[in-house]
C-alpha cells in the first residue's frame, strides 16, 4: 500500500511501518515486554499458601495462550489487514506471546515434580511415598499445563470472535474449520479505527525499542542486587532468544507439513540450555559439599538470567498450542508426544544423572 499514515510519514523511511528495521525494533520491544510479563506473573504468584505452587509457569502460559487465541481470531476478522500489518501480527504472537510463555520451564517443572527434586523438596528433605507416584506427578503437571493452556487458547478465540470483533471491521467470519482462512481485503481500510490502532501500536513498539534497551542496560550497570537476575539481564538475553526462535520457525516450520520443525528445534534447544544452567545453579560442587557449582552471587544471578531470559524465551507454549490446534488430532498427538518425550529424556539424562550421582542442592541466590 502506497499511502502511509501521518505517524509513519513523520519518522521517514527509516521507521516505515512495513520496513524490516521497524519490524525488528517492534519485535525486540515485544520480546522484552513478554519476558517482563512472565517474570511479573511468576513473582505475583509466588506466595504461601498458594493454590498453584510458587515458581510455576502455569499463569504465564495461561495468559499467553489466551492472548494468542484472541489474536488468531482478530486476524481472521480483518484486524491485521492489509498485508503491511501482517508483521504486527508476528510481533504480537511470536514476539510477545512467545516470550510470555515458556515450554522449557514447563518441562523442567514436570521433571522436578516427578522426581521430588523441587527446591522446596530439597530444603525440607521431602520425598514421594515411592517412585511410582512420580508418574502421578508427571501426569499432573503435563495434563494441567496443556489442558489449561489449550482451554485458555480456545476461550481467547471465542472472546475475540464474539466480543472484540463486534468493535472492529464489519466482516463476516467463515465457519470454524480448525484452520486459518484468508479473509477478503477491506475497502478503505485506512479509515478503520482498528487499522490505525494496530499501526500506531506497531510504531510505538518500534520507537520504544532503543530507549527501553538503553534503560535496561543502565539499570543493569547501576544496580548489582537481585534485580539483575529478574528485571535487567533476562530482558536483554530475551532479545536474541526471541529472534532465534523466530528464524528457526521461519526457516524450518515449512519443512514438514504435519510437524512444525522450527518450533520443535527451538523448544528442544531451550530445554538443553535450561538443563545446563540448572545443573550449574543446583548441582553440588562435590560429593562431600553442599555448595552449588555456581557458588557466588554473580554467577548465580547470571545463570538465573540465562534460565529466565534466554531459555525461557527461546521456547514457547503459546505457539506450541496454536500449532497443535490447527493439526488433525492424530498428528497433534504425534507432535506433542514426540516433543514432550524427547524433552523429558533430555532432562533425565542431563539433570537426572547429576541429581542421582552427586546430588542437587539449593542455589546461592
Amino acid at each position: 500500500m502506497d499511502k502511509k499514515s501521518p505517524s509513519c510519514r513523520f519518522l521517514g523511511h527509516l521507521f516505515r511501518c512495513d520496513s524490516h528495521v521497524s519490524f525488528s525494533l517492534a519485535f525486540a520491544s515485544a520480546t522484552i515486554l513478554g519476558n517482563y510479563t512472565r517474570v511479573a506473573l511468576n513473582e505475583l504468584s509466588s506466595y504461601e499458601p498458594s493454590y498453584i505452587a510458587p515458581g510455576s509457569v502455569l499463569w504465564s502460559n495461561l495468559v499467553a495462550c489466551m492472548i494468542m487465541g484472541m489474536l488468531q481470531d482478530l486476524k481472521k476478522g480483518g484486524w491485521f489487514e492489509p498485508d503491511e500489518l501482517a508483521k504486527t501480527f508476528v510481533v504480537l504472537t511470536t514476539g510477545y506471546c512467545g516470550a510470555l510463555s515458556s515450554y522449557s520451564t514447563m518441562m523442567l517443572e514436570m521433571f522436578l515434580h516427578s522426581t521430588s527434586l523441587m527446591p522446596s523438596d530439597t530444603a525440607q528433605g521431602m520425598k514421594l511415598p515411592n517412585r511410582a507416584y512420580g508418574i502421578m506427578e508427571f501426569l499432573s503437571v503435563l495434563l494441567v499445563q496443556l489442558l489449561v493452556s489449550m482451554g485458555s487458547y480456545i476461550f481467547g478465540r471465542s472472546f475475540a470472535k464474539n466480543i472484540l470483533l463486534s468493535l472492529g471491521p464489519d466482516m463476516d467470519l467463515p465457519e470454524e474449520k480448525n484452520e486459518l482462512v484468508p479473509e477478503p481485503s477491506v475497502t478503505g481500510v485506512e479509515n478503520l479505527w482498528t487499522y490505525k490502532l494496530v499501526k500506531t501500536f506497531h510504531l510505538m513498539l518500534s520507537i520504544a525499542a532503543l530507549p527501553l534497551t538503553a534503560l535496561i542496560i543502565v539499570l543493569g550497570c547501576v544496580y548489582d542486587n537481585n534485580s539483575r537476575s529478574l528485571w535487567t539481564l533476562p530482558e536483554l538475553l530475551a532479545i536474541p532468544a526471541g529472534f532465534l526462535r523466530y528464524y528457526l520457525a521461519l526457516w524450518f516450520n515449512q519443512s514438514l507439513e504435519f510437524f512444525p520443525v522450527g518450533t520443535f528445534l527451538a523448544n528442544q534447544l531451550a530445554v538443553i540450555t535450561l538443563a545446563v544452567f540448572t545443573m550449574c545453579l543446583r548441582g553440588r560442587s562435590s560429593e562431600h559439599s553442599y555448595a552449588p557449582i555456581a557458588n557466588t552471587l554473580t554467577q548465580c544471578h547470571i545463570l538465573t538470567a540465562l534460565s529466565t531470559g534466554f531459555s525461557g524465551t527461546l521456547s514457547t507454549v503459546s505457539t506450541f498450542i496454536n500449532e497443535g490446534y490447527h493439526l488433525p488430532l492424530v498428528k497433534a498427538l504425534i507432535y506433542y508426544g514426540t516433543s514432550i518425550s524427547l524433552s523429558y529424556c533430555i532432562l533425565v539424562i542431563m539433570l537426572g544423572s547429576l541429581a542421582w550421582t552427586r546430588g542437587l542442592t539449593l542455589p546461592t541466590c
